[in-house]
C-alpha cells in the first residue's frame, strides 16, 4: 500500500541546507499536512466581500475570448488552449476584462518571447492580426475600467501599465507571465514590476525549499483551479456524473510512442468543451514523453478526476506524481493501469491521495497564501 513521509510545510525551510537529490525525492515521497476545511473555508469567505478582476491583454491567445455579461462557465469555455486559473472566476467571483494594448514598454513584454526567432517581424505581425481580430468581441481600454472598485487585479503578463497601477492605492496588484521560464518570468522573480505587489510564479512544489521565493513572490499555479469548480465544468458540458473509463494521454506522448497503443488510451483533442468532457470522462490520464514540461496538465488532469501516471524525470513541477504512478512509457502505464485495476482498494486509496495533494497544490494553499497576504495589505 501507498506509503508517504509526513514531513510538516514548516521544514521546508530545511531546504536550504539539503542537498538536491534529498529535495527532489521529498517532491515524490513526502507529504504536508494538508489545509483543514475550517482554515480553507476561512479564506473562501474573506473574498465573499472582495472585488477581484482577471485581465489579459489582446496579445496573449492562450486565454479565454473577450464577450461581456458571460457566466463563469462561459468564460472558461472560450479558451482556445490552457484552460488557465479559473478559480479566480469561478470561487473568487472575478470579473474578466480584455484590455487593448497601450503604448507603455512594459506592456509590450510579451515582444520578448520572439527575441530569438530568425524573423520576429513576423510572429509581431500575427499577433498584430489577432488583436485587430478581438476588436469585435468585447475589448476595452484600461483608462474605461475603474480599477479603484477593485480589491485584487491580476494580470495575465503586464496588460496595465505602471501609470494606472500605481495611482490605485488600494488595489492590490498580481501578475502572472503567461511564459513559464521566459525573460519575465526570470525578472519577476528577482523584482516585480514597478507598481505591482505579488509576482504568481507558476509553480506548485510541496515544498518550497531552494531557490526559495522572495518576499513579492507566491507560489501559485497557473492551474488554479479547485475539484469543486471541475465538477461544475463538467456538469455544463458532460450533462452529469461520469462513469469514468480509460485512460487519456497527452499529444506529445501519444506521437512519440511508436507502435500500437492500447485500445483503452485516447489521444487528447477538441475544444475546451471536448476536452473537459473527455477528461471528465477518463479514469486515467498519463504522459510518458521524455521531454520536459512544467507539468500544468497533469495538475489539472487530477483535478478533473482521472489518477495521473507518468515519468517524475520529464515534470519540472512533478509534486503531484506518486511513486506507485511512476511509469516511463506507455507500455508500462498499460500494465501499471491493468494491475491497478486488479486492485480496487489499492487504486481507491491512491486516488484519494493524490487528489488531496493537487487540491492542496492547485488550490488551497495558494488560496491560503494569496488571502495572508491580502489580509496584510489591506490593515497597512
Amino acid at each position: 500500500m501507498l506509503r508517504l513521509i509526513p514531513l510538516a510545510q514548516k521544514c521546508e525551510a530545511l531546504g536550504l541546507f539539503l542537498p538536491r537529490p534529498l529535495l527532489d525525492w521529498a517532491e515524490i515521497y513526502a507529504i504536508p499536512e494538508l489545509i483543514s476545511e475550517p482554515v480553507h473555508q476561512d479564506n473562501l469567505s474573506f473574498w465573499k466581500s472582495r472585488r477581484v478582476a482577471l485581465v489579459r491583454q489582446t496579445a496573449y491567445r492562450g486565454s479565454y475570448l473577450p464577450g461581456a455579461k458571460r457566466n463563469w462557465t462561459n468564460v472558461v469555455l472560450s479558451a482556445n488552449a490552457h484552460l488557465g486559473p479559473f478559480s479566480f472566476l469561478a470561487e473568487l467571483n472575478a470579473d474578466y476584462f480584455v484590455t487593448r494594448q497601450t503604448p507603455e514598454p512594459e506592456t509590450y513584454l510579451w515582444k520578448e518571447k520572439f527575441a530569438g526567432d530568425p524573423k520576429p517581424e513576423i510572429a509581431f505581425r500575427r499577433i498584430e492580426a489577432w488583436q485587430e481580430e478581438q476588436e469585435t468581441m468585447g475589448v476595452v481600454n484600461c483608462d474605461q475600467i475603474r480599477w479603484d472598485d477593485y480589491d485584487l487585479v491580476i494580470g495575465l503578463d503586464i496588460p496595465i501599465p505602471t501609470r494606472i497601477v500605481t495611482r490605485s492605492k488600494r488595489t492590490m496588484w498580481a501578475y502572472y507571465s503567461v511564459e513559464a521560464g521566459g525573460s519575465l518570468h526570470k525578472s519577476s522573480l528577482v523584482d516585480p514590476i514597478q507598481g505591482y505587489h505579488l509576482y504568481l510564479n507558476h509553480c506548485f512544489r510541496r515544498y518550497r525549499a531552494r531557490p526559495c521565493n522572495k518576499n513579492h513572490v507566491l507560489e501559485f499555479p497557473f492551474t488554479f483551479q479547485s475539484a469543486a469548480s471541475w465538477k461544475h465544468l463538467a456538469k455544463e458540458t458532460a450533462g452529469g456524473d461520469a462513469n469514468r473509463r480509460g485512460a487519456v494521454v497527452d499529444r506529445a506522448s501519444w506521437q512519440s510512442h511508436a507502435g500500437g497503443k492500447p485500445t483503452f488510451m485516447t489521444p487528447l483533442s477538441g475544444d475546451a468543451a471536448a476536452y473537459i468532457r473527455l477528461m471528465y470522462s477518463s479514469q486515467f490520464s498519463i504522459r510518458t514523453d521524455p521531454k520536459t514540461r512544467w507539468g500544468n496538465w497533469p495538475l489539472e488532469a487530477i483535478q478533473a478526476g482521472s489518477l495521473f501516471l507518468g515519468r517524475a524525470d520529464s515534470l519540472a513541477m512533478p509534486g503531484v506524481l506518486l511513486p506507485d504512478l511512476i511509469v516511463t512509457d506507455l507500455a508500462s502505464a498499460d500494465k501499471k493501469v491493468k494491475a491497478l485495476l486488479k486492485d480496487p482498494l489499492h487504486l481507491q486509496s491512491l486516488a484519494q491521495t493524490q487528489s488531496a495533494l493537487a487540491e492542496h497544490l492547485a488550490f488551497r494553499r495558494p488560496l491560503m497564501d494569496l488571502t495572508a497576504r491580502a489580509r496584510r495589505f489591506f490593515r497597512s
